[in-house]
């Protein structure tokens, strides 16, 4: 599917087949903005995984620019725990350092905290490996701008980017009720959507006990700082 295949359709339904109402422009921000809305509504929809090399003595590495959310961090195949920001500080504040050493130190990282775009290693690695930092998340899909470009997203989102794009032609022609009716389909059929993906991920995915002691390493809300 191509934005092409949107236009068509959203342009038929409502009845501007020679697009004197709406414009390429039009279609190419709608189709953004609900590519935008579906990944931030299903966080597990673009999962991907992205690769850094490891410089020795250099703490600080690029997230990836399209990062929707971020899953989690491998060090040389290790996973290390992310921290928030506060928390990267008290971990660094409550670390002992040998007596014999003027400062931190290099070594194998243990804990990264991402401020700013930006993932920073404790402690700094004391090696160079290549392609060792692994980033796995789930990213925000690409912008389009031409007709001839692609979805973002799945073919099966394709419905539901029709039903936004209508929604947002009825709300610039100032017809409320079309234009909450196609919302509704829109969220009804996004969460449907939603659901189905939930119930593969439960299908093919073992369910992870947590027991006592491993909060720390589910600290989930420290991705972002």
């Amino acid at each position: 599917m191509n934005v092409a295949d949107v236009a068509n359709r959203v342009r038929r339904i409502f009845g501007d087949d020679d697009g004197v109402q709406i414009t390429d422009d039009d279609i190419f921000r709608w189709v953004n903005d609900a590519q935008l809305e579906i990944s931030t509504e299903n966080e597990e929809l673009l999962e991907t995984v992205a690769t850094s090399d490891i410089v020795s003595a250099q703490a600080e590495y690029t997230m990836p620019t399209d990062c929707n959310v971020l899953r989690s961090l491998m060090y040389n195949n290790m996973r290390i725990r992310g921290l928030s920001f506060a928390e990267f500080n008290e971990y660094l504040d409550g670390f002992k350092v040998p007596q014999n050493q003027g400062g931190y130190g290099n070594a194998r990282p243990e804990v990264y905290m991402v401020y700013g775009g930006i993932i920073t290693l404790f402690p700094t690695p004391n090696e160079n490996i290549i392609n060792g930092l692994r980033i796995y998340y789930s990213k925000h899909p690409a912008s389009v701008g031409n007709m001839a470009d692609g979805l973002g997203v799945p073919d099966r989102y394709h419905n539901s980017i029709v039903q936004f794009c209508l929604q947002q032609a009825y709300e610039m022609d100032e017809n409320a009720d079309m234009a909450a009716f196609k919302g509704n389909q829109f969220s009804a059929h996004l969460q449907k959507l939603k659901d189905q993906e939930k119930r593969a991920s439960t299908e093919y995915y073992p369910t992870i006990t947590t027991l006592p002691g491993d909060e720390m390493d589910c600290n989930f809300g420290g991705f972002y700082g």
